[in-house]
């Protein structure tokens, strides 16, 4: 695996939604591992925050503004970072919204909808798009976050696992449309990981969470960051188009561990 003595020294990551919890997590990590770190935020000034932060402790991190579901907005970033920085060598496209609570869906409204597919699945056309000419300059590489809600749905957020879903068949596609050029293409989908909204919760209410986890905990950002930086990296050279499932062992299971009835060598159930 990558990490630290300066492996991505020199070369430009472009994280979307890197101002708060994974996203924060990834950018500190290449930022650490000697990337030259550009880190998109939606509210106004935040990702500069983050990025001065960053920089007092030595890192080479500037931070963007822009909605990446404004097509003007996201091009004019990417002008601005291949203008700083020189090009891009990899995007990390993690910015995403979810609903305000669940929602059924005979709840639903257009609006819901349109919200979360505009930043979820359009903010990752539009980076994508935006990022390739400059990709394609230096054979790099895209990893998008996607989540078990691909492939395994919540109750209530029918818009959220959708968007998830275009995500992963969108990095599917595009790795074939860009391997001739060198261009890697590849998601990520996390399980339960430890965020701002995990954390406010009680100690009891925590624990409830990750019951059906068979590693017994969420995940962390840095857990995230660490396969991110190694999807991006020479070391995956060869991996395109693939789906890394990080979630400690939940989607693997037929059923969590209270329902299971487990049939012993010598015949009786326990």
């Amino acid at each position: 695996m990558t990490g630290g003595n300066g492996y991505w020294s020199g070369r430009v990551v472009v994280v979307t939604g890197g101002s708060r919890n994974i996203g924060r997590a990834i950018s500190r990590r290449f930022a650490e591992d000697g990337a030259r770190v550009a880190i998109n935020g939606v509210v106004a000034g935040e990702a500069a925050h983050v990025a001065a932060e960053m920089a007092d402790a030595g890192l080479d991190v500037a931070g963007w503004d822009a909605d990446v579901s404004d097509p003007t907005q996201v091009e004019g970033m990417f002008a601005d970072i291949a203008d700083r920085f020189g090009g891009v060598d990899v995007l990390v496209n993690n910015a995403a919204v979810t609903m305000q609570g669940r929602v059924p869906f005979e709840r639903l409204s257009l609006d819901d909808w349109d919200r979360i597919f505009a930043v979820n699945a359009r903010g990752t056309f539009l980076c994508s798009a935006a990022a390739a000419p400059l990709l394609r300059r230096r054979a790099g590489s895209i990893v998008n976050i996607s989540s078990i809600g691909a492939s395994k749905a919540h109750r209530s957020a029918v818009p959220y696992d959708a968007t998830k879903g275009a995500i992963e068949s969108f990095t599917r596609a595009l790795a074939l449309e860009l391997a001739p050029d060198g261009v890697r293409v590849n998601a990520i989908a996390p399980g339960a990981i430890s965020n701002d909204r995990y954390e406010s919760l009680p100690s009891d209410v925590q624990r409830t969470e990750v019951t059906s986890i068979p590693l017994g905990r969420a995940g962390t950002g840095d857990e995230i960051a660490a396969a991110v930086s190694f999807l991006a990296s020479d070391q995956a050279s060869y991996i395109t188009g693939h789906v890394l499932t990080i979630d400690g062992g939940l989607t693997a299971q037929a059923r969590q561990a209270s329902s299971e009835i487990i049939i012993d060598i010598d015949g009786g159930d326990r």
